[in-house]
């Protein structure tokens, strides 16, 4: 059974005369369109809309070292406490954040230009089916309460995140309430085209295009660096000899750094990489000083006349000061034009909460979602874009080399919906 399909059976099973859909002049009509506007007046106002957005500019007294007040990666004891907790955490954030001027969206952690692709904003489009006069009303209540309940069980079934989930469908009921519809479009039909283009939308808000990105840093500044980050475990050392063989592919000369100094073989592993590539690699022994791993290599770079460098740096749990310090050396030593967090699709919800948490601490400028070949549900993806404010700009889809492709928002609506 694909992602809506109990969605699109139960907005089918329920007839139009039982609460879905209103004579335009009608007494519920009327309460419908007054909804619609409450529900606007209170958006407008809400704090989410009021708050300045997060800095993406880091700042080396940003990469604060602070301990987590909680334990990001506890279950909480329900669905109702875990979205408390959620919003306590997205309050003290903003809190801390209220002297904080506005910045640009698009510019890297080090102060670099992102190359954007077509601009998107979150939004609920049923411009394809709205009428100005005749139609039908749109009505809240019961009824659409219930497909709509249905819907983020759907969404939380591919693991979206709650508060992803929960926005979603409050700016669907916002903005499907007492619009005025022809009936000529089947309300199914209506309800998940809007869907869709809200999901596109939320995938696409803050992307930039990875290799357009990489081509004009390289026209102003040479070689360019790119630091690999993330937890444990999922994938980044595979990742970066991924993004090596493409860059290598296109012309560039790459320079790895086995900035992963902590992990038995990881050293061995990204030179083996390295080899069957074709690109050079930079190490040291196990144990040894990953900043000034990454340091050589960019030295060598520049010596060299090579185009990129990219760090793999050791997994780290966000929450382990001692170790997060030593990426932030990484970063200081280096000065990065990209950071780009690694995350594991197969992870769901928890790689939300590693990517909210790490970025709390280290900042980056996109992700790379791998294991997308596998059974993940793709609901992380959606929800990494919401909670950071950071775009998935690449993502694994295989084994091989070849398979890091840059992230289509399209591709994935295809692949769960």
């Amino acid at each position: 059974m694909g992602l809506f399909d109990r969605f699109r059976r139960k907005v089918k099973e329920t007839p139009s005369d039982e609460g879905l859909l209103a004579e335009p002049d009608s007494e519920e009509a009327k309460e419908a369109i007054s909804e619609k506007l409450e529900l606007a007046r209170k958006e407008d106002i809400s704090p989410s809309k009021q708050q300045k957005p997060p800095s993406m500019q880091a700042k080396d007294d940003d990469w604060d070292d602070s301990e987590p007040e909680s334990d990001p990666f506890a279950k909480a004891s329900d669905r109702k406490a875990r979205k408390l907790a959620m919003r306590e955490q997205a309050a003290k954030k903003a809190s801390s954040r209220k002297d904080e001027g506005p910045v640009d969206p698009m510019e890297t952690t080090t102060g670099f230009r992102l190359v954007a692709s077509e601009p998107a904003t979150f939004d609920v489009d049923l411009s394809d089916a709205e009428v100005s006069r005749g139609g039908m009303i749109i009505r809240g209540g019961e009824v659409l309460d219930g497909i709509l309940d249905e819907l983020e069980t759907d969404l939380l079934s591919v693991d979206m995140g709650h508060a992803a989930t929960e926005d979603l469908v409050n700016a669907l009921k916002s903005r499907i309430i007492g619009s005025r519809v022809n009936t000529r479009t089947a309300l199914p039909t209506l309800l998940e085209k809007a869907l869709r283009a809200s999901l596109r939308r939320l995938l696409e808000a803050g992307y930039w295009d990875f290799d357009k990105t990489v081509r004009a840093l390289l026209s102003e500044d040479s070689p360019v660096i790119i630091m690999v980050v993330g937890v444990n475990g999922t994938g980044k050392t595979t990742t970066s000899a991924k993004m090596a063989y493409r860059l290598n592919e296109e012309g560039y000369s790459v320079v790895m750094a086995a900035a992963d100094t902590f992990r038995a073989g990881a050293i061995d592993q990204l030179a083996a990489h390295a080899e069957r590539i074709g690109v050079r690699c930079i190490t040291s022994q196990r144990g040894g000083d990953s900043a000034a791993v990454a340091r050589d290599a960019v030295d060598s770079a520049k010596a060299k006349g090579d185009d990129i460098v990219i760090i793999d740096t050791a997994g780290r749990m966000q929450n382990k000061t001692n170790l997060m310090e030593e990426l932030r050396k990484v970063h200081r030593v280096t000065n990065p034009h990209l950071v780009l967090f690694v995350a594991d699709a197969l992870a769901g919800n928890d790689a939300v909460e590693q990517a909210k948490v790490f970025q709390s601490m280290l900042r980056f400028d996109g992700a790379v979602l791998c294991k997308m070949d596998t059974d993940a549900n793709g609901g992380a993806a959606m929800s990494i874009a919401h909670a950071t404010g950071r775009p998935i700009v690449l993502a694994g889809v295989g084994q091989g080399y070849e398979d890091l492709i840059s992230f289509d928002p399209e591709w994935l609506l295809d692949s769960i919906l």
